[in-house]
């Protein structure tokens, strides 16, 4: 009798986990799609010249599954935005600050072929979820007294973009990503601008430019693709798009 019950509770307790982590890894909801965690600008614009577009033909590919459909999408693309600072910031450290977008953690500080004063930091909100979004610096110097598993606060400063990299030292960018993350799946990406709230988007409508003036459409990416140089690369196993990028790759602020 007891080995019957304990055969019995067995299979109720691996049916109940085997249930909880299909849960856990399903697809996206509609209400996670919609979520518009983004409540402070992490851009000082008045630093900022001009923005790539999702999908633009920028930088390398960079192209996880999508967090609409669940499917990667078929051909190299930069599903990030690569981020022009203004001509007399080129090359200089310690002055184009990113902040934090909500109240959270630094979950993951990443070299990512980098090292320290040039990182990739993963910011997530506060949650007890499995399930998770993540806003992503890439090339930051963190702040000194920041490490990971620090609290963060909106509006706070993380650190600053590392722009000495390239050939010469000196660059004109860093980029910023957004994804999601759950149980037994790839992280998951989508567009920032889709998260963030109305009166941060308001910032940059100020500026000229809409959430949706920064997507390239997946059909319309699909119709003319990136072109790969396989002269250039700065490391990793992601083919790099040719230099010159394609026509509107980028949208620039008004000032």
């Amino acid at each position: 009798m007891a080995k019957k019950l304990l055969i019995s509770l067995g299979i109720l307790l691996v049916g109940g986990l085997a249930i909880a982590m299909a849960k856990f890894a399903s697809p996206l909801t509609q209400e996670e799609l919609n979520q518009k965690f983004i409540i402070f600008n992490p851009l000082d614009l008045s630093q900022i010249a001009a923005f790539s577009k999702y999908r633009s033909c920028a930088g390398h590919d960079f192209r996880n599954p999508s967090a609409a459909t669940g499917k990667k999408e078929a051909t190299p693309r930069s599903l990030k935005h690569y981020i022009k600072v203004k001509s007399s910031l080129y090359g200089k450290n310690g002055v184009v600050k990113a902040f934090a977008p909500f109240d959270g953690k630094i979950s993951v500080i990443d070299d990512d072929l980098g090292g320290p004063g040039d990182q990739q930091i993963w910011l997530t909100p506060d949650s007890i979820s499995p399930r998770q979004w993540h806003f992503i610096f890439f090339h930051i110097d963190l702040e000194d007294n920041l490490k990971e598993g620090s609290a963060i606060k909106a509006g706070q400063l993380i650190g600053t973009a590392n722009l000495r990299r390239g050939p010469d030292m000196a660059t004109d960018n860093f980029d910023i990503a957004v994804k999601f993350t759950r149980p037994f799946r790839v992280p998951a990406v989508d567009a920032p601008f889709n998260h963030m709230a109305p009166d941060v988007l308001a910032e940059y409508e100020r500026r000229g430019i809409g959430a949706n003036d920064l997507i390239i459409p997946e059909k319309d990416r699909d119709a003319v693709a990136c072109l790969i140089d396989p002269n250039v690369n700065f490391g990793g196993p992601d083919a790099y798009f040719a230099r010159e990028g394609l026509p509107g790759d980028y949208l620039w602020l008004r000032n």
